[in-house]
């Protein structure tokens, strides 16, 4: 039998607490068994993956965690993956991930490699709006000239980047292996071959390089604004200084006269 498995990244963040769609057959990540073959897994960094569903059953299961997800996705990133059953052995073939039966571990396996890819999706997306601002500042600041972004937009992007790698280290965990594997590690040979596939260390490792160069750029540009506002300020006490000078002086020997 031939399946269809789909990652969607639909939020930042999916409150897992107080969903039930189906047969619960695990808690972290949240997954259920709908029926034979068919099964949704949950994460809570806003990514929902389906198994053996229709587009219309799909949608379905959008709308009921509708009032668990916050702040949707204006667009969604999606992953899919091809599931062939009744194979002799487990292996990724092609375009298809064959396995003898699919059980609860396979789908947990999956599901975790095609979850991280979709999000590695959505950053690489986010980081290219970031780079296209950040691009225009390193040139500013190779030739010393133009007009620079102001301390709030400065401090926005670092916040973006250090975002996006808080929820990559903490939320996603992109470069560690999922739990199940600790409770079934013949699969580990299959998550290799698929991690390999969808290049989520390779991915990772770039993403990670962008974000160390955006932050670096930034926090470079924000030390030569307070570099500058120091040395403004510093101008202004000696100016002040100069004024009270030729004041007391002018008390002394012009206004007595």
């Amino acid at each position: 039998m031939q399946l269809l498995m789909t990652a969607m990244s639909v939020s930042e963040k999916i409150r897992t607490k107080g969903i039930e769609i189906g047969e619960r057959t695990s808690h972290l990540p949240l997954s259920f068994r709908l029926g034979e073959d068919q099964w949704v897994v949950i994460f809570r960094f806003g990514v929902v993956v389906t198994v053996g569903l229709s587009d219309k059953e799909r949608n379905d299961i959008l709308s009921e965690l509708e009032p668990f997800i916050d702040e949707p996705d204006t667009s969604i990133e999606t992953e899919s993956l091809f599931i062939q059953t009744g194979s002799n052995e487990d292996k990724f073939e092609g375009d298809y991930v064959r396995v003898t039966e699919l059980t609860r571990q396979h789908v947990l396996t999956m599901a975790d490699i095609l979850a991280k890819s979709v999000m590695l999706g959505r950053y690489e997306a986010a980081m290219s709006e970031v780079f296209q601002q950040i691009e225009p500042l390193a040139l500013r600041l190779r030739s010393g000239v133009g007009k620079t972004r102001t301390y709030r937009e400065l401090v926005s992007t670092i916040g973006s980047a250090l975002l996006i790698q808080h929820t990559m280290v903490g939320g996603v965990e992109v470069n560690e292996k999922p739990e199940i594997l600790w409770e079934h590690p013949e699969l580990e040979r299959l998550y290799l071959k698929l991690e390999d596939e969808f290049e989520i260390i390779e991915r990772s490792k770039a993403l990670e390089r962008k974000l160390k160069l955006v932050t670096d750029t930034t926090e470079k540009q924000l030390g030569l604004q307070h570099n500058a506002h120091s040395l403004r300020v510093e101008w202004y006490i000696v100016i002040l200084i100069i004024v009270e000078i030729m004041l007391t002086l002018y008390e002394m020997f012009i206004k007595h006269v």
